[in-house]
Parts: structure tokens; C-alpha cells; sequence
């Protein structure tokens, strides 16, 4: 079966130097790793509100340990925020013709790109757990490969045999590859475009190991399962008989499928190659030239707010890391000086009560001299200021991650009394552009992985396949599909169709409403004054001046609204262009009272008075 890409034929002395320049470089990168995956496993237990132990023993047993999930209570709320606006609105992707020849091929383009990510991928889940790790963390990386592989299934044969049927599935496979699954050379902070490899780390079963072989995508399968079974054997060994081992039995491959710029030749120039190395046994399972017709690497990084010249983006783990601590030490603060004011105790005469004698609420206690012989005393007070504290923790961490009442879905109290529509409106669009700038770059990132998609079946997706997609339209499909490589990348512009997180879904429908009744509006005002130019002829430039005026006004309208396909919502506009010579004086042989050679009146008017005779459109309409 062929998989993408050019295999590369090592000799011994290549394979010896490229195993001794990995080991090198994984050995340099891993030790830096760890302090990435010790931060990872911080955040992450911050996230959930986990305290560093079970049971907290100062300033007494059993104190009050709970923690604050801030990062988490802020970090949902952004994420779904963020994934409601992508998927609020269909297509995922919208196809742009950036060269004028490729018009006809847009639209179909979308609804392929459409049907593949409904049918080959699933990109829901792909898009939330990247943007909850974007969020989180600050920055988060998807992967955009193609996946050729076998997929069998039987069916009943004769004599009711299992009959073997395999099927061979080419398709796309973008994927949210984990932050802590991401290596780089150590030293370099554009590890997309500078570092000299870039690497993801993969874990595979012995089962899925076998079927990479039967595809031929790997060799050496063996060698690898053999040494994880010695492993095994050994841990065995060194635990003792009847020693539970479970636990540290090894059920998982690890491999690095590493995208490298390697000279092949020494102190020649690098080649692009993809080489997928088990550093336990030193073995290459797979070596192939990069099979991206612009050398590029199928890894693109999210950033949730960036941070200039790191690779490294900041997340709202580390915005919120410190004030979360504070808020979670007042919190429990709080808690234990409850604790204490809630906490009395006696003091008594000697002997006026015994020792053993038990106290419960209600318990009738005689002695000779209940204002001497036994008093009750608190063991402390409440703390007033404690509550202030803690509100100021919280603005301080609204004002840094910009989540406050309103995007939480409740109303503000800072106001006081209930505040107008509008006002709240204006308020909550105000507080939206911090999440505007997030969804933009997610926007680019996204838009990225869409335009790798199309690229990815330009190069691999066997032909003829649109059709069964596409039915009548695969044509299209194919028709672009079959341009050359750098034509695509060049002539169709793919983006995320969301724009903005500004709005929700209520605001939208209002805001709809709104256009929807001021460009009726506007359709009247040009009916209106075409009629009056098509019986005062002479005023004809006039109106057509104030015809353009209006509709530069309402385009401006338009695109304040973020309406994109304007010429849709306006096709005015299209035929003002058109019928720039109104006005002017009819050409030689035109029908008399035709001004202007089919201009707006000679669009609108009837026959006799402007309009070609016929059926009342312009020349070359049907």
C-alpha cells in the first residue's frame, strides 16, 4: 500500500550518525521537557482545585484545606465561549476565490471541505480539548496528517465461513496533539519555522504497532515488542516472587515521529525528512522524505495571548496562579476563624463539675454558683475585614482574565439598581473585545488548519472522489483539485467562517433584524429615486451621484454589522458600477430616449421611456 511519502534509503554510516544526532538532541530536550510537564501537572491541579494534600494539620487537625477552582471557573467560561462561537454558525470554513477565475469553485470547495470534516474527522472535539488546553495553558498545537490504512471487517462466506474484507481509507486527520506530547530543540523559541526538528511524541499497542507493519508504514516492528517484553521480564525479576508488578508493566510503545532538516551527506545541505525513532533500542521504524509539496510540517500553534519572541503563550493558569492562592488562603482563613467564633468553652471551679461529664447543646448543668463556678467563653471573634479581602482577590482576577458577572451569565452588582437594555448591552459588547482578540487568533490558526486540508486532498485524495460527494458539482472540485499545488495554495483563501465573539446568538437575531429593516429601506430609496430619474431625465447624473453616496454609506452600515458578503446584501452596488456612464450621451444608433446606453433608468423603466424593448432587462440578460 502507499503511503505518502518518498521512502529514504539509509546506509549503516547515515543510520549511525542520524540515531547518534537523536540521541543527542532527545536526551538535551527531555531534561528540558520536564520542567513543561511539571508545570503542566501545577496547572492542572490547580484547574480542578485539588489541594497539595489530602488533610491539612495546620493551624489544627483537620483544618479547612479547600481550594479555590478560580482558573478553572474562569477557564470554562472563555473556552466555551470561545467554542460556541466557532460552531454557532455553518460551514466551519469558508472558501475565498482570491484570483477571479476561481469563482465558480469556491462554493463547491466549501461544501467538500464541509462534508470531510463532518464525515472523515471529527473537529468538534478537536477544536474544544485544543482551545481548553490554549486557554488553560496558553498555547496548544493541532496536527494536520494524512492517513492511509487499512480497515477490515468480515463478512459470512460460504459454508458460514468468516470471509476477510479489507478497505483501504485515505482521508485527512487533523488532530489536537497534547501540549506535553510536543519536543523541540532545545534553545530555539520558533519551533515551527527555525527549530531544526520538531517532534511528537506517539504511544501505540502492540496491536496497532502490527498493523502500521501490515500497511507498511513501519519496520522493525519486532525488535521493538521484544525489548518492552525483556523490560518486562526484568521488572519481574526485581520485584521478587509473588510480588504484585501490575502497576509498572509497560502496555504502551513510545515513539518520536520527528520532522527534521538532516543532511544526509556530512556538511551537506539538509534535506526535509520525517523520521519516527524508538530511542529505547535505538531503532528507525520509518524514514521518508516530508511529503508536503512546500516542505512544510502539519503542526500549527494556538496562541491564547502571546508573549514576544517565546514560544511559549500565557494561558489563564499562569495569569491566575498567584491569585488564586491568595483567594483560596482567605477563603479558608475565613472558614477557620468561623470555626473558632463558633467554638466556646467552659471555665469552672474545681470540682464544682466532673471531669467526665459531657457537653451538648441544651445540657442542663447545676452547680452551687453558676456566675462563679462556670463561665462560658468564645474562643475568638470574626474577622470583618476577611469578606473585603476576598472580593478584592476577585476583581483583581476578573481584571485579569477579563470573565466577569456577564460573561458568567449574571448581572452585575457593582452597578447597584437594574440597568437599562442598552446600557447592559453596550457593557457586555465592551467587555467582549478582550475575547474578540482570542478569537481571531484562533480564527488564523484554524484557518491555517482548513487551507492544509485542502492542500493535503490536492496531493493525496484519489480522483474522481468528488463526485460521489459532490454529485453534479464534483466537477468543480476536481476542476481545482487537479490545479497545480502552488496555483491552490495561492488562488483559494481558506478562513474560519466565525468572526467575532462580540455577540450571541439573541444579539445576532436582533442585530439581523435591524439591517434586514435598514436595507429595506434603502431598496425604497432607490425605487424611489429611479422612478423620479426616469421622468426628469436630465436629472439622471444627479441622482445617480446621491444613488452612490447612500450606497457607500450603507455598505459602511453593512460591514459595521460584520456582514462579509456585501455584494449579496447589496447588489446595487454591482450594477451602480456597471452603469457608471448614465447620464452620458446615448452612442451612435441607440434607440431614442435610451440615455446612458442601459442605465439605471434604462434598467427600470418601461419601454418607450428608457428601458430596451423586450422584456424590460438589461441587453445581455436573459
Amino acid at each position: 500500500m502507499n503511503t505518502p511519502g518518498a521512502p529514504v534509503s539509509l546506509t549503516e554510516v547515515e543510520k549511525t550518525r542520524l540515531t547518534d544526532y537523536l540521541d543527542l538532541e532527545f536526551t538535551e530536550a527531555r531534561i528540558d521537557h520536564q520542567s513543561l510537564e511539571d508545570k503542566v501537572d501545577e496547572w492542572n491541579r490547580a484547574y480542578l482545585g485539588e489541594p497539595i494534600t489530602r488533610r491539612k494539620d495546620f493551624p489544627w487537625q483537620d483544618a479547612c484545606n479547600v481550594v479555590i477552582p478560580l482558573i478553572g471557573i474562569h477557564t470554562d467560561s472563555i473556552v466555551a465561549r470561545i467554542v460556541n462561537t466557532i460552531f454557532s454558525v455553518d460551514p466551519l470554513w469558508t472558501a475565498r476565490p482570491l484570483i477571479k477565475s476561481l469563482d465558480d469553485v469556491a462554493k463547491p470547495l466549501e461544501d467538500f471541505l464541509e462534508w470531510s470534516r463532518r464525515q472523515e474527522f471529527d473537529a468538534y472535539n478537536m477544536i474544544r480539548s485544543w482551545a481548553l488546553e490554549v486557554v488553560k495553558y496558553g498555547w496548544g498545537y493541532i496536527k494536520v496528517p494524512w492517513e492511509v490504512a487499512t480497515l477490515r471487517t468480515f463478512k459470512v462466506g460460504g459454508g458460514g465461513k468468516a470471509i476477510p474484507v479489507d478497505r483501504i481509507v485515505r482521508r485527512p486527520r487533523p488532530q489536537h496533539v497534547l501540549l506535553i506530547d510536543i519536543l523541540c530543540q532545545v534553545g530555539i523559541e520558533d519551533d515551527l519555522n527555525q527549530a531544526e526538528w520538531l517532534a511528537h511524541r506517539v504511544r501505540l499497542t502492540d496491536g496497532q504497532l502490527r498493523w502500521r507493519e501490515y500497511d507498511g508504514v513501519y519496520e522493525d516492528v519486532d525488535k521493538v515488542i521484544a525489548r518492552k517484553e525483556d523490560i518486562s521480564d526484568l521488572t519481574e525479576r526485581l520485584a521478587g516472587p509473588g510480588q504484585d508488578t501490575t502497576s509498572v508493566r509497560t502496555k504502551l510503545n513510545t515513539f518520536y515521529e520527528t520532522w527534521i532538516d538532516f543532511p544526509l551527506e556530512k556538511d551537506g545541505v539538509t534535506c526535509p525528512l520525517v523520521i519516527t525513532y524508538h530511542p529505547e533500542s535505538r531503532t528507525v521504524m520509518r524514514a521518508i522524505y516530508n511529503p508536503h509539496a512546500d516542505n512544510k510540517r502539519p503542526f500549527f500553534k494556538g496562541k491564547f495571548l502571546d508573549q514576544e519572541g517565546r514560544r511559549a503563550g500565557v494561558g489563564i493558569a499562569q495569569q491566575l496562579w498567584q491569585l488564586q492562592e491568595e483567594l483560596s488562603t482567605i477563603h479558608r482563613q475565613e472558614v477557620d476563624n468561623s470555626t473558632i467564633a463558633n467554638t466556646k468553652f467552659f471555665v469552672g471551679r474545681r470540682g464544682a463539675v466532673r471531669n467526665t461529664t459531657r457537653i451538648w447543646p441544651g445540657r442542663f448543668l447545676t452547680v452551687p454558683d453558676p456566675s462563679k463556678d462556670l463561665v462560658a467563653m468564645s474562643m475568638g471573634d470574626i474577622g470583618n475585614s476577611l469578606q473585603a479581602l476576598e472580593t478584592s482577590a476577585l476583581s483583581y482576577a476578573e481584571r485579569r482574565s477579563g470573565v466577569t458577572d456577564y460573561q458568567l451569565g449574571r448581572e452585575s452588582s457593582i452597578l447597584g439598581g437594574r440597568a437599562t437594555a442598552t446600557g447592559t448591552l453596550a457593557i457586555i459588547q465592551e467587555g467582549n473585545r478582550r475575547f474578540d482578540l482570542n478569537v481571531r487568533d484562533i480564527r488564523d490558526t484554524l484557518g491555517k488548519v482548513g487551507q492544509m486540508v485542502l492542500m493535503l486532498n490536492a496531493q493525496f485524495r484519489p480522483r474522481e472522489m468528488a463526485y460521489f460527494v459532490e454529485g453534479e458539482d464534483g466537477k468543480w472540485v476536481e476542476r481545482a483539485l487537479n490545479l497545480p499545488d502552488d496555483f491552490i495554495a495561492d488562488g483559494i483563501g481558506i478562513e474560519l467562517t466565525a468572526s467575532t465573539a462580540t455577540i450571541n446568538r439573541e444579539i445576532e437575531k436582533q442585530s439581523l433584524i435591524t439591517v434586514m429593516g435598514l436595507v429595506t429601506q434603502h431598496y425604497q430609496q432607490i425605487i424611489s429615486m429611479a422612478q423620479m430619474g426616469m421622468q426628469m431625465q436630465p436629472l439622471m447624473p444627479l441622482i445617480l451621484s446621491m444613488l452612490k453616496g447612500s450606497d457607500y454609506f450603507m455598505k459602511r452600515i453593512v460591514q459595521a454589522f460584520d456582514i462579509k458578503d456585501l455584494d449579496t446584501v447589496l447588489p446595487i452596488s454591482a450594477m451602480l458600477e456597471q452603469q457608471g456612464n448614465v447620464g452620458a450621451q446615448p452612442p451612435p444608433g441607440a434607440p431614442p430616449g435610451n440615455q446612458g446606453g442601459g442605465g439605471m433608468a434604462g434598467a427600470m423603466g418601461p419601454p418607450g421611456q428608457g428601458a430596451p424593448a423586450g422584456n424590460g432587462k438589461p441587453p445581455g440578460m436573459p
